[in-house]
C-alpha cells in the first residue's frame, strides 16, 4: 500500500500533536508544561488543532497517512501569524514567551510558512517529508505566496539536507537559547524558498 497524501481532519489532532511535539524536540514541553491542570503539552495542543484555532489547526495539516496510520504531517499558514499574539500572552507565561522573542520575530513577510513538518522515524528516507514540502508550495501559490520559509534548529543535521535539496536556503540565524527542555545550543535557522511562477 502506497503513502496517501491528504487534507487533515479533526481525528489526526491527536497524532498531528504528537508530531508536532516530536519536531518542536522541546519546544512544545516547555511552552506547555504545567499549564493546564490534568493535560500533557500533547493534549492541549490537540485539543487547540481539534477546535481549529486557526492558524494551529487540523485544517492547515497535510497528512502523510498509510491508512489507518498518520506517518508524517506538514502544518502552514501565512508567516503574519508567526508571532507573539494577545491570545498567546494571555496564555503563557510572560517568562516563556521572552525565551522565544528572537525566534517569533524572525519571519520572512509575505510568505507562506512550515510551523511544523514531521515524518515518523520508521517511515524516514522514503521522500515523504519532501513530498510534504511539494504539496506545501502547491498551498503556497493556491493562497497567493510566492514564497516558502521555516524555522529549523541549526544543529539538526537530518532535516536541513532535505530543506537545502528541496531548494531552501539559510536567510539568518535565529537565537534560541537551550535549556531542560530544549536540548540545543547553537539556536535556529530561518530559510526561504523562492517559488517560481
Amino acid at each position: 500500500m502506497g503513502v496517501n497524501y491528504r487534507a487533515g481532519e479533526r481525528k489526526d489532532s491527536e497524532k498531528l500533536a504528537e508530531l508536532i511535539n516530536d519536531a518542536s524536540d522541546g519546544v512544545v514541553e516547555y511552552l506547555f508544561h504545567n499549564l493546564v491542570p490534568g493535560m500533557t503539552p500533547i493534549q492541549v495542543v490537540a485539543y487547540n488543532l481539534e477546535n481549529e484555532n486557526y492558524p494551529h489547526s487540523y485544517r492547515n495539516a497535510i497528512v502523510a497517512a498509510e491508512e489507518p496510520d498518520v506517518i508524517g504531517m506538514a502544518i502552514s499558514y501565512p508567516s503574519s501569524y508567526h508571532k507573539i499574539t494577545d491570545e498567546m500572552r494571555r496564555f503563557f507565561p510572560a517568562d516563556r514567551l521572552e525565551h522565544f522573542s528572537h525566534f517569533y520575530s524572525s519571519r520572512i513577510e509575505n510568505s507562506w510558512f512550515i510551523d511544523a513538518l514531521c515524518v515518523v522515524e520508521s517511515h524516514r528516507g522514503r521522500g515523504i517529508g519532501e513530498k510534504l514540502i511539494s504539496l506545501s508550495k502547491e498551498m503556497a501559490i493556491l493562497n497567493g505566496y510566492n514564497a516558502l520559509s521555516l524555522i529549523v534548529f541549526a544543529d539538526n543535521a537530518l532535516a536541513i539536507p532535505v530543506y537545502e535539496r528541496t531548494g531552501f536556503e539559510v536567510v539568518q540565524q535565529v537565537e534560541l537559547r537551550g535549556n531542560d527542555f530544549i536540548k540545543h545550543e547553537d539556536g535556529c535557522l530561518l530559510m526561504k524558498y523562492e517559488i517560481s511562477t
